[in-house]
């Protein structure tokens, strides 16, 4: 259900050589069920600027042929990238994916015939993508300081619940919303989620290591015990502080 992904905004680059067909697309894009942010290329070479320098991308669509290359030379070139982008050719006359995605593992392309653009979307939607993944290697390398060994569930619990509120400034509800999404990640129950959380502040506060003390004071919880949700947000507020500076 589309209330249980509402944390997640799907970054998507999409290209053509056409300002007006830019601006179509981009408002049928938004009228889809996932929350989306559309940022517009006409110029292919600045797009893969962008790629090369780091900007990160759910998915990059290309309407038609942009105003320096083609989609197939728009394709060869991010060959060489690692990680690679995921792609579609965008078929925008029955508003279809017709063509391919570039898989991240290996480089070749995975063939999608008379897919509902809408549908591929959602699927995006639900997966973690590459800036999911560098955020819970940043996870593991603060709950490694703290002094817990890993791998531990318990952390992947909290992780995955940090994954749900990362990128936005909604409020969410604590069991309703992150931690139901999370249960459904892991095939367990929402109390089992909690718990999980809750026995890793506890294993924290028995033997607290100096970094975790330290996390807890430039966090403004010194003296306190803190609860499953202020954890949650504490720690995206830390991932965040991190990435700004």
């Amino acid at each position: 259900m589309e209330s249980e992904h509402t944390a997640k905004t799907l970054q998507i680059a999409l290209g053509s050589y056409d300002r007006k067909e830019l601006r179509v697309e981009k408002n049928y894009l938004q009228e889809q069920s996932p929350a989306l942010e559309c940022t517009c290329f006409q110029n292919g070479g600045r797009l893969l600027e962008q790629l090369r320098q780091g900007r990160q991308f759910d998915v990059v669509i290309l309407c038609s042929q942009l105003e320096d290359m083609s989609g197939l030379e728009f394709l060869m070139n991010i060959r060489s990238m690692d990680p690679k982008p995921n792609v579609v050719l965008f078929d925008e006359g029955r508003r279809q994916n017709t063509s391919a995605i570039c898989l991240e593992s290996g480089d070749g392309f995975c063939y999608v015939g008379h897919a509902e653009l809408k549908n591929l979307l959602w699927e995006l939607y639900r997966l973690p993508g590459r800036q999911s993944q560098r955020m819970e290697r940043k996870c593991q390398e603060l709950y490694e300081g703290w002094g817990i060994q890993l791998p531990d569930v318990n952390c992947n619990y909290l992780s995955c619940a940090v994954g749900v509120v990362y990128g936005t400034s909604q409020k969410l509800a604590i069991r309703k919303e992150i931690l139901q999404a999370v249960s459904e990640q892991y095939d367990v129950s929402v109390s089992a989620v909690d718990s999980g959380i809750r026995r890793m502040i506890d294993q924290l506060e028995a033997k607290p290591s100096v970094k975790w003390l330290r996390f807890k004071d430039e966090s403004g919880f010194a003296d306190e015990k803190p609860t499953t949700g202020k954890l949650i947000y504490t720690v995206k507020n830390y991932l965040q502080r991190q990435k700004d500076d």
